[in-house]
């Protein structure tokens, strides 16, 4: 339970700084100005800064979820960052939200629900051998290669969708690693933590996560960038969980065609918040 709470106040840590650190740079109206004097104008935003220090909220929050649970809880349940954008634009934003977008959020936390409650995730293995990392990331490389190039060509659309996906893979590595650095720092304390090479990897592909998921954002619609990058990433988690941690779901036949189904309905629900979310205003 501690790490579904962790995983949630991450997920609303995020919904609040993206939506403070938009706030901010909608208020930067002049054009005109370099970027440097930009970034400075930004900095001196207490918007921008509490959305920073909302953003650093994340990190801690999914870092601990991460020690507490297994992939396969925390990571799905990220996708509620959704819900909790929309509640912070109703009541506090005060904007004007339809009833078909009440009804996606609806379809998410059932679909999550259902998944979680019929899964029940559990560990069973300790620290991934060298073995299982070379395997699980060789194969995550190929298809992030495979991804990349094929964002490339084709409708600013597809090209979003495709680097979506391509960040929600590369982000499910980074909480992979995450959790891998969490268990080291418990075990081994600060200094001891920068002895081992989980730490640096997760600095690197939660870059690459973020310089990937920009890209996605400016090659097309934030629907389709955002539901890529929400779908991949705990479906991803999942099966890392498994190959990696040993995380097992429950296996009985009722029980796959219920977490099939939640996983479904969980995507649906998704793609749709994602489409029907009432669109960024500039008075904001």
């Amino acid at each position: 339970m501690l790490s579904i709470a962790f995983a949630l106040l991450s997920a609303l840590s995020q919904a609040l700084a993206s939506l403070l650190q938009r706030m901010a740079n909608v208020a930067e109206v002049d054009g005109d100005r370099s970027f440097v004097r930009k970034v400075i104008s930004l900095v001196s935003r207490p918007l921008w800064l509490f959305g920073l220090l909302a953003m650093a909220g994340t990190l801690v929050f999914n870092a601990v979820a991460l020690y507490l649970g297994q992939l396969a809880v925390v990571q799905p349940i990220l996708v509620t960052e959704l819900i909790f954008t929309l509640l912070l634009r109703k009541f506090w934003m005060k904007d004007s939200i339809e009833g078909r977008t009440w009804g996606a959020a609806v379809l998410l936390c059932a679909g999550l629900g259902t998944f979680l409650a019929v899964a029940r995730p559990e560990d069973s293995s300790g620290s991934p051998s060298a073995s299982q990392w070379i395997v699980a990331l060789s194969f995550r490389i190929a298809v992030v290669a495979v991804l990349l190039v094929a964002s490339r060509w084709g409708s600013p659309a597809r090209r979003a969708a495709l680097l979506g996906a391509t960040a929600g893979m590369i982000w499910a590595v980074d909480a992979a690693f995450i959790k891998v650095t969490t268990d080291q720092l418990a075990s081994s304390g600060v200094i001891g933590l920068f002895a081992h090479w989980p730490v640096y990897a997760a600095v690197i592909s939660g870059v690459a996560g973020t310089v990937v998921l920009q890209a996605a954002f400016s090659a097309g619609p934030l629907s389709a960038s955002q539901s890529a990058l929400l779908i991949v990433d705990p479906l991803a988690s999942i099966t890392l969980g498994i190959e990696l941690f040993g995380e097992t779901l429950t296996r009985t036949p009722v029980a796959v065609l219920l977490e099939i189904a939640g996983l479904v309905i969980m995507v649906a629900g998704v793609v749709l918040l994602s489409l029907w979310a009432p669109p960024d205003e500039g008075s904001h």
